[in-house]
């Protein structure tokens, strides 16, 4: 897939992940005890082959460049191509929307500029691996101009208002798209992914500035159905979408499973990311822990169960943590009690306190905040 550019936007519009979104993009939300999202879906484009990635963004953007820096740990720092960062452009030709069309309009002389013939355009927040060389053959052997992935309708949606929900004829041909409620029907929904002619991009990308014309990518499949050729490649395996708190919390304590670990971690399609260089974990005499992921780094002198913990995080004597996400360098005190609580970066919790949430209405502690 050398001929392929891929493109993935840092933010999504339609994610509601409260304060962990705030201080962050979504493409850098930390999952797993030492991943960020975007580490997920880049790593499958370099696995497939790809060697030209952009990624574009759009606000608090700064931890998301220090997290990919120069593309070195996913082979991408290199003297033509590699990973290129967009930050926010400013340009006085925009539509002075952030929508999907002004952001692809902010790198057009970048596609331009490139000698690949596809792009691949990818949202934040796919939590997958997988080779992409499938959904490429089956572009070109369609002779398509784009081809959208999706995955099958389950009805376990947690906000079907959140997804565009995909028609399709016998042969895959796209044939309509709905958003929100009217789902009854639909078999596939949209999940992140479009592989599309770049040159269909481009002019895509220009008669929208000229007709003035803005929106997501799936208005930009909306308005072409019936006028360019439009195929489905629908997914299989293990694949999720990031779009709201529950789902953040659901897809960390997936990774608990066997089966899943085993389907995003192996050898042959590592999912690489920034190397830190920090001490192994110690397990004082009252740390206990059961069905957890604990990162480097860490002192646990406490109780902790179905629970993932980031690096470098303290935990002090007396305190039970339970089905619970605490991201890196946060210090819980002792006689702590902790039940499905997401702890986000730096937080402080003193000795004593007692935090208890629901499977379905998680707590969130914001970042560097003192309880």
């Amino acid at each position: 897939m050398k001929n392929v550019i891929g493109v993935i936007f840092a933010d999504s519009h339609y994610a509601d992940l409260g304060e962990l979104t705030n201080v962050r993009p979504l493409a850098a939300l930390p999952i797993n005890g030492r991943y960020r999202i975007i580490d997920f879906g880049l790593s499958c484009m370099v696995n497939s082959g790809m060697r030209n990635v952009a990624v574009v963004t759009q606000n608090n953007y700064h931890s998301l460049m220090g997290h990919l820096g120069s593309g070195k740990q996913w082979n991408l720092a290199r003297k033509r191509y590699g990973l290129i960062l967009f930050p926010p452009f400013s340009n006085l030709s925009s539509t002075g929307s952030d929508s999907r069309m002004d952001i692809l309009y902010g790198i057009l002389n970048y596609l331009k500029r490139s000698t690949q013939e596809y792009v691949l355009l990818s949202e934040p927040n796919v939590v997958i691996n997988r080779r992409f060389n499938d959904v490429f053959e089956a572009h070109v052997d369609s002779n398509a101009d784009i081809t959208v992935v999706t995955q099958k309708v389950t009805g376990e949606e947690d906000k079907p208002e959140y997804e565009a929900y995909v028609y399709s004829d016998e042969e895959g041909n796209v044939t309509g798209l709905d958003r929100g409620n009217n789902i009854a029907s639909a078999e596939d929904k949209y999940f992140g992914y479009i592989l599309i002619n770049k040159q269909t991009l481009i002019n895509i990308i220009e008669q929208s500035k000229v007709r003035g014309k803005k929106g997501y990518l799936m208005n930009m499949v909306y308005r072409n159905i019936g006028q360019l050729k439009i195929k489905k490649y629908r997914l299989d395996g293990y694949a999720r979408k990031i779009s709201t708190i529950n789902e953040y919390t659901k897809v960390n304590h997936q990774m608990l499973k066997d089966e899943v670990r085993l389907a995003l971690f192996n050898e042959e399609t590592p999912i690489y990311t920034k190397d830190k260089d920090t001490t192994p974990t110690r397990y004082l005499s009252n740390g206990s822990v059961k069905n957890c992921f604990v990162a480097d780094g860490c002192v646990i002198d406490g109780e902790i169960e179905n629970s993932i913990i980031f690096r470098s995080v303290h935990i002090k004597k007396g305190t039970k943590i339970k089905n619970s996400i605490i991201l890196q360098q946060s210090d819980i005190g002792e006689n702590v009690e902790l039940e499905n609580v997401i702890v986000d970066k730096k937080v402080m919790i003193r000795d004593n306190k007692r935090l208890v949430g629901t499977e379905e209405f998680p707590i969130v502690v914001g970042k560097s905040k003192v309880i």
